[in-house]
């Protein structure tokens, strides 16, 4: 393909559609890119998806033309061929939502440009500009991607998006292959599509609310539940979580179950939901229940309650040692030409140092034989 001038297809009805599913047959390697408004949904609604194919063409699919993409889906999840992102987390849980599963292979360039030390989390533009000398203008990318017709600069945004991936991918192989990478590559592309990293954690939602680290953990008890209750109904209304109910009106509710002068039972959490006029309140069945599953986890298990979202402080000797391993990375990064991120975050530092015979990244995989003489020394 040549990038700069490809052959511009819109796939707005079935004919189009059927023209794209032969051309993806054909292809070798499958560069995607997505373009998508979610400001007032909880699902992210796909304004506009690319695709380049082998023969130099980009593909513009509207979705909003209210074609059916049921087989479009049905082909990128089932091609063997590999989907071709960047930075493609987003554009993965995209592709699960709509087509039930993920593709079977993916090639991250982000990822790669890690694996050969060219630059952590590196942005796309950064990208292209460096390994392809091409200055890609992103005024367009927080444009209303809704908004039709699309303007000639919005086309020409999308064609050149997803036409330097399909530039890209050959060269970041290349090097990947020159360098004997393509395993760790395949092993990083292996986890990148574990679904369970794209599926929802309600009991988890408590730790996003702003204001979390003024409750105690009584409060971040009552909290989990309601925050888990956000989440489950802004996915049923698909609706942004702040309009089903706020951050500070959740924080308050929980502060004031847990201030209660006697312990709170199910019919007082019940008559204080009542009061604060939480968005479940008009619910009657819903209000019981939340009451009941507050009160269960408030007079259960102190251990069972949430703790604090950021850990206590490490011991001094500790944080010498996740300083070293650190230090020691990143001569490792040198040598190796790995970003230092890429081959340990300080979060799985500290995670291995606090439970060293746990498996975990560091210790399986193309990472192992690297780390091991570092973490194994001071274990």
């Amino acid at each position: 393909m040549t990038p700069d001038a490809p052959e511009v297809r819109f796939v707005t009805e079935p004919a189009a559609l059927e023209a794209l599913l032969e051309a993806m047959a054909q292809a070798h390697y499958l560069p995607l890119d997505t373009e998508f408004v979610r400001e007032r949904t909880y699902y992210p609604r796909l304004a506009l998806l690319q695709i380049a194919t082998d023969d130099s063409t980009v593909w513009l699919v509207d979705p909003t033309s209210g074609i059916d993409l049921s087989t479009f889906w049905h082909a990128l999840v089932t091609t063997d061929v590999p989907v071709i992102l960047h930075a493609g987390d987003q554009d993965l849980d995209l592709i699960l939502s709509a087509a039930g599963e993920l593709p079977r292979d993916v090639f991250d360039t982000q990822i790669a440009a890690e694996l050969l030390g060219i630059g952590g989390q590196m942005s796309y533009a950064a990208l292209v500009e460096a390994l392809l000398g091409v200055a890609l203008d992103k005024a367009e990318k927080r444009s209303d991607w809704l908004a039709r017709p699309l303007s000639p600069q919005q086309i020409d945004y999308a064609v050149q998006d997803v036409a330097q991936l399909h530039a890209l991918y050959p060269l970041l192989r290349e090097q990947l292959a020159e360098r004997d990478r393509l395993d760790w590559m395949a092993e990083e592309s292996r986890h990148q599509l574990d679904p369970q990293r794209f599926a929802p954690d309600d009991e988890q939602r408590w730790k996003k609310v702003r204001g979390v680290q003024t409750l105690n953990r009584a409060g971040l008890a009552a909290l989990r539940e309601l925050a888990a209750w956000r989440e489950r109904r802004a996915r049923e209304l698909d609706r942004p979580r702040r309009w089903v109910w706020g951050d500070q009106a959740m924080l308050d509710l929980a502060h004031a179950i847990v201030r209660e002068k006697s312990p709170a039972t199910a019919a007082s959490i019940e008559e204080r939901l009542v009061r604060s006029k939480a968005p479940l309140g008009k619910t009657p069945e819903a209000r019981h229940d939340m009451a009941a599953a507050i009160a269960t986890a408030l007079s259960g298990n102190t251990e069972d309650w949430p703790r604090q979202p950021r850990p206590p402080a490490m011991p001094p000797e500790q944080r010498e040692l996740v300083k070293s391993w650190q230090s020691q990375l990143a001569g490792m990064a040198a040598e190796t030409g790995v970003t230092a991120s890429r081959l340990a975050t300080s979060a799985e530092l500290k995670q291995h140092l606090a439970n060293p015979d746990r498996p975990s990244r560091l210790t399986r995989g193309w990472r192992a034989a690297l780390l091991a003489p570092i973490l194994q020394a001071q274990d």
